[in-house]
């Protein structure tokens, strides 16, 4: 989600930017993703293994396969229900979707504080709550936004995205 130039403008709180920070420099040793924890948010798209997408309308859910790390999977439900009241924090969170045209936008609430959601370390807390919006362009390209609203971490709500391609034989990656 995020570059170098980007995290210039995160707004970030004063502990999370030193958090991030220190993060950076010990992401061989520190990353969850490495260590195959399920990778939340954005950074479940930006694993050198790719990811699968798969939509079961008779089931109303949208599995997203983390292929290479954690060999996890993440479920959107798509049957309009709302978030639990007594969530336990976890890496993926509890996903909702719905439809928006041709958009699918995702809503998830429910993190763990250890989690990050990129590959530079960047902090969430349990008040995080994550919008994703993935839109078809072609058959080769899917633009990925996000919109971090996370009080505890933040002074302010902030966006990002990317570009994911399919290529044939593969799996989708960035």
């Amino acid at each position: 989600v995020c570059s170098s130039d980007l995290h210039e403008q995160v707004p970030f709180q004063p502990w999370a930017r030193a958090l991030h920070e220190t993060r950076e420099l010990n992401i061989e040793s520190d990353e969850p993703h490495t260590r195959c924890k399920a990778s939340p948010g954005a950074r479940q798209f930006i694993t050198p293994y790719g990811v699968e997408i798969m939509e079961f309308p008779d089931l109303q859910k949208i599995f997203i396969f983390d292929v290479g790390g954690p060999h996890t999977f993440r479920t959107i439900y798509m049957d309009g229900r709302e978030h639990p009241k007594d969530l336990q924090p976890s890496y993926y969170g509890h996903s909702i979707g719905r439809w928006d045209g041709d958009s699918l936008v995702v809503d998830t609430i429910g993190y763990t504080e250890r989690a990050w959601i990129d590959r530079e370390g960047t902090p969430v807390t349990e008040q995080m709550h994550l919008t994703e919006r993935f839109t078809r362009l072609d058959m080769n390209n899917l633009k990925y936004e996000i919109t971090v609203d996370d009080p505890g971490a933040y002074t302010a709500k902030w966006t990002g995205g990317f570009m994911l391609r399919w290529t044939a034989g593969g799996e989708i990656g960035r």
